[in-house]
């Protein structure tokens, strides 16, 4: 099999069972050749196209229209039109993507499997390129021009879609990242709806989402009127029910004590005791049904990765926060130092310098990937809380060296993400006194 562009630039996108065969992390991924571009802004209905100039201090527009989507006779043209545009300058068409949304992922693929060179650009780039002009204007093909712009700067990079089984734990990783953040918003939800319908319900659990606590908000028994008007004995019988006869009458008794002395709003009772079912029977069935599986599916893909890792050693490194990072992360070999690795997360500080000097405050880059920064921020703020290690440090970031809270909290994420990415590099154990020194 021939080792084409697309392959250099990306080695995911393979046909065969060695994806890996023509990669060299050490190498340059981009071949030493003329390139007319091809910019692509995709959309799920249309994509605008721009044939630009192929030589790099010509930026003229050879040819340019908006194409439909997935349409086999418009990538056909594509094809034909940028051998025929190509042929004079004796340089190879090359088709760069904003690779924004899920649309790019099906036209490239196409390219690629027709053996054509393809790149992708990120939609941060992309902005900034349009900043620089001097009239802001923002349409499909003047987009395309900008995309195919960026790469005759050498600004493009290359979209990795790691293998089996770190693609699956990626599109499953996010997934419960996902369902995690709506049950996070449904529990605020809720503490929203029962504070207005009866502000000391919570005061009588030890935690406001509880089985008991869920099995009262489904059967509309948190609004005092409710309450007042349930049978002691129907009402007992619920709670040692759904606290497996942990809890029964005098939770029962203390309920409807609290129902006869609430402040509660009597606006909208009706609307929002029926709002806090709804609310709690979704958030029963993700926890019970939709999250368990997911959960299994993750540490399944764990189970059959092609290299050996020691992560689980990582105190609060468990299979989600595991799953999540080489889901994010990719294949190791991709990334040459712990700095790369650390940027690829977008952990990293940016640079700000005049004159030699620091200029201005120092931001993170939050480029890569969004859901490993999240999952590492979070981690992080457990090491911070749980062991003295990751107490130690924060506390250094903010009293020594000025950080906030969440700045220092980076830090330390930061350094997790080094941690880990070492191991991984050197197939080592985790040795707590050898990384914290």
């Amino acid at each position: 099999m021939s080792t084409t562009f697309a392959r250099l630039i990306d080695p995911t996108f393979e046909d065969d069972h060695h994806p890996f065969r023509h990669y060299d992390a050490s190498g340059e991924p981009l071949e030493d050749r003329l390139y007319l571009p091809c910019g692509i802004d995709p959309h799920s209905q249309v994509c605008g196209v721009a044939f630009v100039h192929p030589l790099p201090q010509r930026q003229e527009v050879l040819l340019e229209r908006h194409l439909h989507n997935n349409c086999l006779e418009d990538v056909t043209w594509l094809m034909e039109t940028g051998d025929r545009l190509a042929q004079p300058f004796q340089a190879t068409p090359l088709y760069v993507f904003e690779a924004t949304g899920p649309y790019w992922k099906p036209y490239r693929n196409f390219l690629h499997q027709a053996g054509r060179a393809t790149a992708t650009i990120c939609g941060r780039q992309s902005k900034h390129a349009r900043g620089t002009g001097t009239r802001k204007t923002h349409n499909d093909l003047k987009d395309a021009y900008t995309v195919a712009k960026v790469f005759k700067q050498g600004e493009s990079h290359a979209s990795r879609i790691p293998p089996e089984p770190l693609a699956s734990l990626r599109e499953y990783t996010r997934q419960h990242l996902f369902f995690v953040e709506a049950a996070v918003a449904m529990q605020n939800r809720m503490y929203t709806l029962r504070y207005q319908l009866h502000p000391e319900f919570d005061a009588l659990f030890s935690e406001p989402i509880l089985a008991t606590t869920l099995a009262l908000m489904q059967a509309e028994l948190v609004s005092p009127e409710h309450l007042k008007t349930c049978p002691l004995n129907v009402l007992t019988e619920l709670v040692r029910q759904a606290s497996h006869g942990k809890l029964g009458a005098p939770l029962a008794l203390a309920l409807v004590q609290s129902a006869h002395t609430s402040f509660a709003v009597p606006t909208a009772s009706e609307a929002l005791s029926f709002n806090l079912r709804l609310l709690a029977e979704a958030y029963d069935s993700l926890d019970r049904v939709i999250l368990p599986p997911l959960r299994q599916r993750i540490q399944t893909g764990l189970t059959q990765l092609p290299f050996q890792h020691y992560l689980d050693e990582i105190p609060y490194f468990g299979p989600i926060v595991i799953g999540s990072y080489l889901g994010e992360l990719g294949w190791p070999a991709w990334f040459r130092t712990v700095d790369s690795a650390v940027a690829w997360f977008g952990l990293d500080p940016s640079v700000s310098i005049s004159a030699d000097k620091p200029a201005g405050v120092t931001h993170l880059t939050k480029r890569g990937s969004k859901y490993g920064r999240r999952i590492m921020w979070l981690v992080a703020r457990n090491w911070a809380q749980y062991t003295p290690e990751g107490h130690a440090l924060v506390h250094k970031e903010m009293h020594e060296n000025g950080l906030a809270y969440d700045g220092a909290i980076c830090v330390l994420a930061a350094k997790l993400v080094r941690i880990a990415f070492a191991m991984l590099r050197d197939g080592s154990h985790f040795d707590r006194q050898r990384a914290f020194t």
